[in-house]
C-alpha cells in the first residue's frame, strides 16, 4: 500500500484553517471507512502544532482531527503568549535600550517582544509525545517530521522520528536530524522572528520553520511518502495580487513596511513546491518504461488545498478582538489596517479561529471526490462507490 503523507505549512492563528480542512478530511475518511489514512506527518510553524496534536495521541486520525478542530474553536491568545501590560512594557523597554545603547551582556540580549511560555504548557497538555513511538512500533505511523530554521547556519532542519530504516538526509540548505520529538521542537518551528523567542535545542537556537522553507513537501517525500495531501494557509496568488488596503500612491508607513516584511518572512514555498511536483510528474509520464527504470524518480500523486479567501482581510475586520496591548503595539508605527497581515497571525481568538475553521471545512468539502480518491487504497477505489458515498 502506498504511504500517504500530510504536509502542513503554517503561520500563527491561520493554523485554524488547516484544522477545518482536516475536519473535512476526517468526515470523508469516515464515510469511506478509512480511520488512519496518513502514515507520514510533516509540519512547520502552526502546521507543526497541528501535526503534534494529530500524531502525539493514542486516537486514530478521525477522532484526533475532530478534537483538533474543537481545540482551535476554544483557543485564546493567553494560551499561546503573554500580552499583558507588564510583559510588553518590559520587552519594549529592553528593546529600545538595546537598539539605542547596545546590549553589554549576551545572556541579557533581547529574545523577542512576546513570551510563548503558555504555549509550552498548552502543548504538554494537548500532546502525548510518547504515543508517537508507540504508533511507529505498532506500524500505524511511519514517520513524523517537524521543521525549523537554525539561526547559526541559516538552514532548515527537519527533526524526525520514524521507523528504524529511515536515514537522515541533506539537500542544499535543508538537513535532518533523528530526534525524540517533544514540545521544544514544535515551539522552535512556530517561533515567529522577533515576536516569539528563539528556542534552544541541544546547543543551537531555532526559529519559525516557514523561513527559507523552499521545499515544504520535501521532508514528507524523504520520509517515504508516495502520495501527498498538502494544506497551506495562503490564498493562491493572482498575477497582479495586492492588498485590499493598499492605495498605491501613498508613501508606505512603518506598519506597511513591517507587514510586507512579515509577509515575505512567513511566505513558505508550498505553491512553488506543488508546481515542481506537477512538472516532475508531467515529465515522468513522458518517459518509456525502460527510461523510468533508469531514473531515481517516481510519480507523486498529490492534492493541494489552500484558502479561498484572504485572511488578512478577515483579520482587519476583527482588529478589536486583539489584546489591547497588541493593538497598541501594532498601531504605534502606522495604522492597524496596514498591519492586517501581522494581525492574521496573532488573532488567537475563538471567533476568528472559528471563522477560519468553517472556511477550511468548506474548502475541504469542495475537494471531497479528490480527497476520497487519494485516501482510498487502490484496491478499494471505485467511481461508483464515491458517487454513492457523496450523493
Amino acid at each position: 500500500m502506498s504511504r500517504l503523507g500530510l504536509v502542513l505549512s503554517g503561520g500563527g492563528a491561520r493554523g485554524a484553517y488547516q484544522a477545518g480542512v482536516l475536519a473535512a478530511i476526517a468526515h470523508i475518511a469516515q464515510k469511506i471507512h478509512v480511520r488512519d489514512p496518513f502514515q507520514i506527518y510533516s509540519g512547520v510553524s502552526a502546521g507543526a502544532i497541528n501535526v503534534g496534536m494529530l500524531a502525539a495521541t493514542s486516537d486514530d486520525f478521525v477522532t484526533s482531527a475532530t478534537r483538533l478542530a474543537d481545540s482551535w474553536r476554544d483557543i485564546d491568545s493567553d494560551q499561546i503568549f503573554y500580552a499583558d501590560f507588564m510583559a510588553l512594557s518590559r520587552g519594549g523597554l529592553q528593546w529600545m535600550t538595546e537598539l539605542s545603547l547596545g546590549s553589554s551582556k549576551k545572556d541579557q540580549a533581547l529574545r523577542s517582544l512576546l513570551s510563548t511560555q503558555p504555549l509550552h504548557g498548552y502543548l504538554s497538555q494537548k500532546c502525548h509525545f510518547e504515543e508517537i513511538e508507540k504508533k511507529i512500533k505498532k506500524g500505524t505511523l511511519h514517520a513524523v517530521g517537524i521543521s525549523a530554521l537554525e539561526y547559526e547556519s541559516i538552514s532548515t532542519v527537519t527533526f524526525f522520528q520514524g521507523a528504524k530504516d529511515l536515514h537522515p538526509w541533506e539537500r542544499g540548505m535543508h538537513r535532518s536530524e533523528r530526534a525524540i520529538l517533544g514540545p521544544e521542537h514544535i515551539m522552535a518551528s512556530s517561533a515567529i522572528p522577533l515576536l516569539f523567542p528563539p528556542i534552544k535545542i541541544g546547543e543551537r537556537y531555532y526559529g519559525d520553520g516557514c523561513i527559507r522553507n523552499q521545499s515544504p513537501c520535501g521532508p514528507a517525500i524523504y520520509m517515504g511518502a508516495e502520495k501527498l495531501i498538502a494544506i497551506g494557509v495562503r490564498r493562491r496568488q493572482d498575477t497582479s495580487f495586492k492588498y485590499h488596503h493598499n492605495k498605491g500612491e501613498e508613501i508606505p508607513t512603518v506598519s506597511r513596511v513591517a507587514d510586507v516584511l512579515m509577509n515575505a518572512v512567513m511566505m513558505d514555498g508550498l505553491e512553488a513546491d506543488v508546481q515542481r511536483l506537477d512538472n516532475i510528474n508531467k515529465n515522468y509520464r513522458l518517459l518509456s518504461a525502460k527510461e523510468r527504470a533508469r531514473v531515481a524518480l517516481h510519480e507523486i500523486e498529490h492534492l493541494w488545498i489552500s484558502p479561498s479567501v484572504d485572511f488578512a482581510e478577515i483579520a482587519s475586520k476583527r482588529k478589536s478582538e486583539l489584546p489591547r496591548m497588541i493593538r497598541y503595539l501594532l498601531k504605534g508605527p502606522g495604522s492597524l489596517d496596514e498591519s492586517a497581515e501581522m494581525m492574521s497571525y496573532l488573532l488567537f481568538t475563538p471567533s476568528y479561529c472559528r471563522q477560519l475553521i468553517d472556511i477550511g471545512f468548506a474548502d475541504g468539502m469542495k475537494e471531497k471526490e479528490r480527497i476520497a480518491q487519494i485516501l482510498m487504497p487502490k484496491t478499494k477505489k471505485s467511481a461508483l462507490r464515491l458517487e454513492h458515498d457523496f450523493r
